[in-house]
């Protein structure tokens, strides 16, 4: 019955999307975040969701009469390139050519998508919209997992979606961390009060859901973006007097696993965990120095034969770096955002993605300044606040995981330069009148 409704909803809703390529997009992020797949059991497991709306978002879009062109911006142009890197690092990539090419698939989807967003969605309106479709996706994993790990009195130990990117723990935790920062836009946009509160309440669950994550990378994000938040409060005094109550009674209330698993952060040398983290980015390192171009394709650093070569070769290159010797057939995965794309396409690969997150942190930084005094683009620069912490959240736990390629982020990337072209054109100068004053 789920999935002859949840099929039959789809339908109705591209139907209502023909001829608006817009929410074509919606329906586009709606998907690839909700990973709809997931909740269904029987005829839609296997029906691919997201590649249907993706197709069909396209279609409408060439045949739209809107002709919205690619903008080529900075960051549009940065993930072409990046896009084309990756497809030909697949190419010559050294891992097991059958999971390259799948996981290639995945990455030019979601460049495609990244950069069709920034076509698309040009409008206030428009990214309004589309943070409120990563909210109804990857919020509601987000509020059904805290909400279990509230009733159970913190006992339920919470994870993302089964077979997803997300799936792990630890990945989880930072997708919610980065989601955080969107509610509280929202919040800040809207007037309605029983819908405020709400977003409130959703707020409150998915700190619940970080902390029932049991994700030491998740409290160190958190960390981060409580120390950014401080920095920039006009009011530090009064901040700490709120946070330290809150901190106090996280420690009290927490249950003690998750008090004793967060205590080891202190002790990161002593922790196997961290050291073979340590011993995967060394791997990487290793892959990187011998093919800085292109890398060794993607998930060469979890292919157990590259992996295997590497520690045998070259991995004792890294000795003044101690650790123990890799497990000759304990592949890895990278366990970094930056070491997972040095890995996989070189020190080009990570230099295009350290761009990436330049760009957008620029971006962030030049809509707040442009949008200072003027009361009709307030909006713009309260966005660009809130995604800042979702970056500080990707860029500070993300250095522990292999969440290179989150589509999350690379959509954030796309709506910052969409936001910047929003903000650039209000903000320019009127031009006179081409026969003078009138």
């Amino acid at each position: 019955m789920r999935d002859l409704a949840f099929t039959l909803g789809l339908l109705v809703m591209l139907v209502y999307a023909f001829g608006r390529p817009h929410i074509g997009v919606l329906l586009w992020c709606w998907t690839a975040l909700l990973i709809p797949n997931s909740y269904v059991y029987s005829f839609a497991k296997s029906i691919p969701f997201n590649f249907i709306v993706a197709t069909f978002t396209l279609l409408m879009w060439v045949l739209s009469k809107e002709r919205a062109r690619i903008p080529f911006n900075g960051t549009v142009v940065t993930l072409i390139v990046f896009g084309v890197l990756g497809t030909v690092s697949a190419v010559f990539g050294i891992g097991t050519p059958e999971v390259t090419w799948v996981e290639w698939e995945k990455f030019i989807k979601m460049m495609i998508f990244a950069v069709v967003v920034s076509a698309i969605i040009n409008s206030r309106a428009r990214i309004d919209a589309l943070v409120w479709a990563i909210l109804f996706s990857l919020g509601f994993h987000g509020v059904s997992e805290g909400i279990k790990f509230l009733l159970t009195g913190g006992g339920h130990r919470i994870w993302g979606p089964d077979g997803s990117i997300i799936g792990d723990n630890n990945h989880f935790a930072l997708a919610i961390l980065s989601l955080i920062p969107l509610v509280f836009y929202l919040y800040r946009q809207t007037t309605h009060r029983a819908l405020r509160v709400g977003l409130l309440g959703v707020g409150a669950l998915l700190f619940f859901t970080v902390m029932g994550t049991f994700s030491r990378g998740g409290l160190i994000g958190l960390i981060a973006i409580v120390a950014w938040a401080f920095l920039h409060s006009p009011h530090k005094f009064r901040y700490l007097a709120a946070m330290i109550p809150l901190a106090a009674a996280l420690v009290a209330f927490a249950p003690d696993q998750w008090v004793k698993r967060m205590d080891t952060i202190e002790v990161a040398s002593q922790d196997t965990s961290f050291m073979g983290r340590v011993i995967a980015w060394k791997q990487s390192t290793v892959i990187a120095l011998d093919h800085p171009v292109l890398g060794g394709g993607f998930h060469a650093v979890q292919d157990n034969l590259v992996w295997r070569q590497y520690a045998a070769t070259r991995f004792h290159d890294l000795d003044f770096i101690p650790t123990d010797d890799p497990d000759p057939d304990g592949a890895h995965a990278a366990h970094s955002i930056y070491f997972q794309v040095l890995g996989d396409m070189g020190f080009v690969g990570l230099s295009l993605f350290l761009l990436l997150n330049f760009l957008a942190w620029r971006n962030t930084v030049v809509v707040i300044k442009k949008v200072k005094g003027r009361e009709d683009l307030a909006w713009a620069g309260q966005l660009a606040q809130y995604v800042q912490y979702s970056l500080i959240a990707y860029l500070v736990s993300g250095a522990a995981l292999s969440l290179a390629y989150f589509e999350l982020m690379y959509i954030l990337f796309a709506v910052l330069a969409s936001l910047r072209m929003i903000v650039d054109k209000a903000c320019e100068p009127e031009k006179p009148f081409p026969g003078g004053r009138f």
